[in-house]
């Protein structure tokens, strides 16, 4: 019963440590050079306060109306905007 025991939570060690592994390549993989870049423009347009106010709304909505959370979400989605806007460019070339 012991070994049972034993096996099972190595089966459990075994398949935390593959899926965190997983999360972490992918979100490498979603990265590219110009991520920097676009998270300082997100950055400096929030701190200038020249937002998106459709997607501030959002980020609100996320963040349940905490302005520190919703601060941080607003320049997560806004990088993945300025992601998409580029992939549309390169895809209408």
């Amino acid at each position: 019963m012991a070994t049972y025991f034993a096996f099972l939570a190595l089966a459990l060690l075994v398949g935390a440590c593959y899926f965190i592994y997983a999360r972490s390549m992918a979100a490498a993989a979603a990265t590219d050079d110009k991520d920097l870049d676009r998270f300082m423009i997100a950055n400096r347009e929030l701190r200038l306060e020249r937002i998106d106010h459709a997607l501030w709304d959002t980020a609100m909505r996320i963040a349940h109306g905490d302005e520190g959370v919703a601060r941080a979400r607003y320049i997560q989605l806004r990088v993945q905007q300025m992601k998409n806007e580029a992939a549309a460019a390169d895809a209408a070339q």
